[in-house]
């Protein structure tokens, strides 16, 4: 029977004798899953990574000074927005897929660290985008208003 006359914050201070959370087979077949995929993915980012890497020289090399600057422009915008989604992606599939096979806790959590960087990375990506899209519609709005109406 159990005491019911016990505080409410009785058990509060005490750890539980056993994890709360577990997973099962099915849980950890799907986050391998989950995983591979993931890296399928940071794979073809990084090869985008390479393709962008060789059309900046191939631009440096047709357009001269004014490539150079264009290349830098390419590779340091786009590079970044693509190169950190990557390796975030890249990382939790790796240190997920260890943690599963070495059932090795810490790498888990850091896996999972990776993950939730890559979708804050992603997040705010698409607000700054949605933002600029909003920038861009308003000065378009405004322009074609002021040429409509001439003083």
């Amino acid at each position: 029977m159990e005491d019911i006359d016990q505080p409410l914050d009785a058990s509060l201070g005490s750890k539980p004798s056993e994890p709360r959370l577990r997973f099962t087979e099915s849980v950890r077949s799907d986050l391998l899953e989950t995983a591979k995929w993931a890296l399928f993915f940071a794979v073809l980012m990084f090869i985008v990574l390479g393709l962008l890497a060789f059309a900046s020289l191939a631009l440096i090399v047709t357009a001269g000074a004014y490539g150079f600057g264009m290349a830098i422009v390419m590779m340091g915008i786009y590079g970044s927005l693509i190169f950190f989604p990557a390796w975030y992606y890249y990382k939790f599939s790796t240190l997920t897929r260890q943690a599963l096979n070495f059932d090795d806790n810490n790498a888990l959590e850091m896996g999972f660290w990776y993950l939730k960087r890559f979708y804050k990375f992603v997040g705010i990506l698409i607000i700054v985008v949605i933002s600029l899209y909003l920038l861009i519609l308003i000065g378009s709005l405004l322009f074609v208003s002021s040429s409509r109406f001439p003083n």
